[in-house]
């Protein structure tokens, strides 16, 4: 499978209905993501850098802390159409949802799984946030570009004659709204329930929000109370108009992709095509969770003779005891072995880290694990950490 996130060809990058919004707010483009130009960070959240303790040895820009920590205090807009959804309906979709995908997928509607997606030789195709929005009706959330062209051509090829399979990688965009005042935000645009016991984590709703129909799903790849909100592209713009000049009185930020992707690290939370691809096992990056092994789906028997093989290696967060942050495919050291190399890194603002991840034999995955990453020709002290450094209990955004 490629790289997810970079372009790997010569088409013309996209751009969601709000791409002027984001110009005028400073959005930064580096490189386009899933073929979508969206903002890695905003320039003029770097104009609130004093607001807040940040470190100066990082080779960024300080609005990916501000964005960081505004939204961990407040509340921030996120456009996040870098994920987009595929369509899967018919009499018999219940049956192949549930024969698809690895999780339990038994679900209610308004009901949300996270889950992955096994071929039969055993290969991870990705992970997927499954939402069922009527009785044969499903909404399945993934990255955007050739990852969901692959996984739309596998469902199709698996699925029954009765059952439907849509991408719909331009049929939809995402705008999130997070923070601990996303209620001061969104519930005053819609008449629905938008409490917090009327609207649990991981349910959806199909609401209007500001006279634009929306699916809602209470979900959160940062780690803070919130809702993704899905909406044809005809109408992204009006209802980025309505939620910014809502959140006006609780100073809501804009939200680039790279703070969301460190808060998304923070909290555990992986990143397909850096903290899996196809030859890792979800035992592996630690995703035992999303495989019912007591349910019937493709890919199982691939998985059962991985766990009668023994997991030999793990998924590990580490933390550097150093102001240093070690480049990705560094190596990682054990009394002058190498014993892994660095998958993904980032610097956590909200738990004051230098974060490294690396697949590492399972022997040397235990939290308090003392090793060496090496970091410009030089080697470091880390630690071996539990996940999620921030918020372990998952209170902020459960509750």
């Amino acid at each position: 499978m490629s790289d997810p996130i970079t372009m790997t060809n010569e088409i013309t990058p996209r751009r969601t209905p709000v791409y002027n919004e984001h110009q005028e707010l400073g959005g930064v483009v580096t490189e386009p993501l899933c073929g979508w130009e969206l903002p890695q960070y905003y320039e003029l959240n770097e104009d609130r850098s004093d607001e807040y303790d940040l470190p100066d040895h990082l080779e960024e820009s300080s609005a990916v802390g501000v964005e960081t920590l505004a939204t961990r205090e407040r509340v921030g807009i996120s456009d996040v159409t870098v994920l987009a959804p595929i369509a899967i309906t018919g009499p018999s979709a219940p049956d192949f949802v549930q024969r698809a995908f690895t999780n339990d997928m038994d679900i209610d509607v308004g009901q949300v799984r996270y889950t992955l997606m096994i071929d039969d030789e055993g290969e991870n195709m990705g992970d997927l946030v499954v939402t069922r929005l009527d009785d044969e009706r499903y909404f399945a959330s993934t990255l955007g570009g050739e990852v969901i062209d692959e996984q739309t051509a596998w469902l199709r090829a698996n699925a029954p004659d009765d059952v439907s399979i849509t991408n719909l990688d331009d049929g939809y965009t995402n705008l999130s709204i997070w923070g601990p005042n996303a209620d001061d935000v969104v519930p005053p645009l819609t008449d629905a329930d938008m409490s917090r016991d009327g609207f649990p984590y991981y349910t959806s709703k199909q609401i209007d929000v500001a006279g634009v129909p929306a699916v809602a799903i209470r979900i959160s790849y940062v780690g803070e109370f919130g809702w993704e909100l899905w909406t044809r592209p005809g109408h992204q713009a009006q209802l980025w108009e309505a939620l910014w000049a809502e959140g006006q009185d609780q100073d809501m930020i804009p939200l680039g992709l790279d703070a969301l992707l460190r808060m998304g690290l923070e909290k555990g939370y992986r990143l397909p095509g850096y903290d899996m691809g196809p030859e890792n096992t979800p035992f592996e990056a630690n995703l035992d969770f999303t495989v019912a092994m007591d349910t019937e789906f493709i890919g199982k028997e691939s998985l059962e003779r991985a766990l009668d093989d023994g997991i030999d290696q793990r998924l590990a967060c580490m933390t550097m005891d150093d102001d240093v942050l070690p480049a990705i495919g560094e190596s990682v050291f054990v009394d002058g072995d190498a014993i892994g190399e660095v998958n993904r890194n980032g610097y956590g603002y909200s738990v004051g880290e230098n974060i490294a991840m690396a697949y590492l034999p399972d022997e040397y995955t235990d939290s308090g694990t003392t090793v060496s990453v090496e970091a410009g020709g030089e080697r470091y002290s880390a630690t071996v950490r539990d996940e999620p450094l921030f918020d372990p209990g998952g209170d902020r955004m459960r509750e």
